[in-house]
């Protein structure tokens, strides 16, 4: 295509774009700034998802919305589990010993996230406190390096999480809290500059049974984490885990502490213009400023097929002028911008599923065949997907979460080794297979050795699970007979 044509081609489709668009614009500012983290901010630094999944996943939900409603349901139940996400405003003392007498007695379990000095007191009921230093981790995947992930690790119960902007959590020797998530070994914070982790989350039991779960960022319970996955992350899963802990059965009450956070702002008021219809009606006018012809003609039309015996009206007539003006169109535009012949597009690459063959002649000449770079990393990726759904129908968990421990008891220590390694080249190639990973490194320099490679010691890794691939030749109706597959249990 000509630079010409490529540039109409561009205007084109900028045009319909703009025309198609749902901007507005804004005649009134828009108050500036976010909302707080309350229960019922909808805002992307608001809870009010959270609050929904408690509801929707069959929790018994109080939402206090005072400090009064706050004391009550705490004197009035038995049993119940605390919530509090990133507070404005400090608890006062009674609520603090309603809480630590709770916590001591064995009625309240709690979940609270504090990651500064506001509720230092409460903090202090469970022998920890927050510095307020923010953990910069040079370790770190995102931009802002005091964003990163951490894996939590609650008994039988793994997974990982974005931790957006936390304080190191300390612990006194009186408390019965651990950590169950730490940064990396490379991180500091702005209140201490020796590298070493740092615990963001800790998790224990009172000796009267009650649970409680403390971590140093509310972020992930917002409605701007909450739903965020990528890779191994899933933070919607690395909230349910610290839910879980402290109420593993649904069956206590859980109390939403809402009595904490300033009023969330109102939403922006004013008005907006829509783009798309402004930018059409423009456009209308200005064609229609161009040439007054077009409006005569159906009659025009009309008057001339009545002038050799043929009588229409005139909304047949203006039909019969649309179509002609159409084919007239898609000819011109068809010639300027589609010259070429057609023909039919290159075949699909063949999809590499998870009944793949393992010991048929159609695997090995897969193998066998040359292919180029792009067809390798597919099917790499495939495979991937392939290995991780076995992982998970056998295990429970991804195969980025999979322990070595536990998958050294079914088959082996150096099985699971060898496994691990082959998870990691596998989850590095499928990122770069769907754009997540931009360079790998160290390069791939022979893709096919790679494949045949990695296929080799997934089908071990397979058959140490007690899993066998067989193969069988049926007849696809006439010609060539084509491989059927199945995947059996040894």
């Amino acid at each position: 295509m000509k630079l010409r044509q490529f540039l109409s081609v561009i205007c084109l489709v900028a045009l319909v774009g703009v025309i198609f668009s749902p901007s507005t614009l804004s005649l009134t500012a828009s108050p500036g700034g976010d909302g707080g983290t309350g229960p019922a901010d909808t805002s992307s630094s608001g809870t009010s998802m959270f609050l929904a999944y408690l509801r929707e996943s069959g929790y018994h939900v109080t939402v206090a919305n005072t400090s009064l409603e706050v004391t009550n349901n705490l004197l009035a139940k038995a049993k119940l589990v605390y919530v509090l996400v990133g507070a404005d405003t400090a608890l006062s003392n009674q609520d603090v010993q309603a809480v630590s007498a709770g916590y001591a007695g064995g009625s309240y379990s709690a979940l609270i996230a504090e990651g500064n000095y506001t509720n230092a007191g409460l903090l202090a009921t469970f022998g920890a406190s927050a510095t307020g230093s923010a953990i910069v981790d040079p370790a770190s995947s995102f931009q802002d390096q005091r964003v990163f992930s951490v894996d939590l690790s609650l008994g039988s119960t793994n997974a990982s999480g974005v931790i957006d902007i936390a304080s190191p959590l300390r612990l006194a020797p009186f408390s019965f809290l651990h950590p169950v998530a730490v940064t990396s070994p490379a991180s500091y914070d702005a209140g201490n500059s020796t590298v070493g982790p740092r615990a963001v989350v800790a998790a224990g039991s009172s000796p009267s049974g009650s649970k409680a779960v403390i971590l140093t960022d509310s972020a992930p319970f917002t409605n701007f984490l909450f739903n965020y996955t990528q890779g191994a992350i899933d933070e919607r899963a690395f909230v349910a885990a610290m839910l879980s802990y402290v109420d593993p059965g649904k069956a206590t009450p859980v109390l939403v502490d809402a009595s904490h956070y300033y009023p969330a702002k109102p939403p922006p008021a004013g008005a907006g213009l829509a783009i798309g219809p402004l930018v059409a009606y423009i456009l209308e006018q200005y064609v229609s400023t161009l040439n007054g012809y077009y409006a005569s003609l159906p009659a025009d039309v009309s008057g001339w097929l009545g002038g050799i015996g043929i009588h229409v009206s005139d909304g047949v007539a203006g039909a019969l002028v649309a179509l002609l003006i159409l084919l007239s169109v898609y000819g011109a535009v068809t010639r300027w911008f589609a010259p070429e012949k057609k023909g039919k597009d290159d075949q699909p690459l063949p999809n590499l599923e998870r009944t793949v063959v393992a010991e048929s002649k159609a695997r090995t000449g897969f193998l066998q065949a040359s292919r180029s770079k792009e067809g390798y990393v597919a099917t790499l990726a495939q495979l991937y997907e392939v290995l991780d759904s076995i992982v998970l129908g056998e295990f429970g968990v991804r195969m980025a979460s999979l322990d070595a421990t536990v998958l050294a008891k079914k088959v082996g220590g150096d099985e699971a080794r060898r496994a691990k390694k082959l998870f990691v080249e596998l989850s590095r190639l499928h990122e770069y297979a769907v754009g997540r990973r931009r360079r790998l490194f160290p390069p791939v320099i022979r893709w096919r050795r790679l494949t045949a490679r990695t296929t080799g010691e997934a089908e071990d890794f397979l058959d140490s699970l007690g899993v066998t691939i067989a193969g069988e030749q049926k007849p696809l109706g006439q010609g060539t007979p084509a491989p059927v597959t199945e995947m059996v249990r040894a």
